[in-house]
């Protein structure tokens, strides 16, 4: 995977964070179908997770965020229905994101 600024290659890839005169400069960001927020695993975190936990020992999973994972207990809030549930920090990421590139009049 590559910086979508310059191209390089992700090595341990590392949020960054830039004022607003310079998120405009690059820009304004990047397209809703590829943002920049989180950090790009390397091959060796990405094969320790994919040796996660059993099916059987997984929390219920209305009672665990289905982006991030943390459990009911962890948040203020869980939204969902059907086995599927986001918690309320990542509906605020979702917001903030939304907002960063859509602009404030999004909704």
């Amino acid at each position: 995977m590559n910086c979508p600024i310059c191209a390089q290659a992700l090595e341990g890839g590392e949020l960054v964070m830039v004022c607003h005169p310079c998120h405009k400069s690059l820009g304004g960001g990047l397209s809703v179908n590829a943002t920049g927020e989180f950090r790009v695993p390397t091959a060796q975190e990405m094969l320790e997770h994919m040796d996660g936990p059993a099916p059987s020992t997984r929390p219920n999973t209305v009672n665990v965020c289905s982006w991030c994972g943390k459990l009911e207990a962890e948040v203020k809030k869980l939204l969902g229905r059907g086995g599927i549930a986001l918690c309320d920090e990542c509906v605020s990421l979702a917001s903030d994101i939304m907002e960063a590139e859509l602009g404030e009049n999004w909704r």
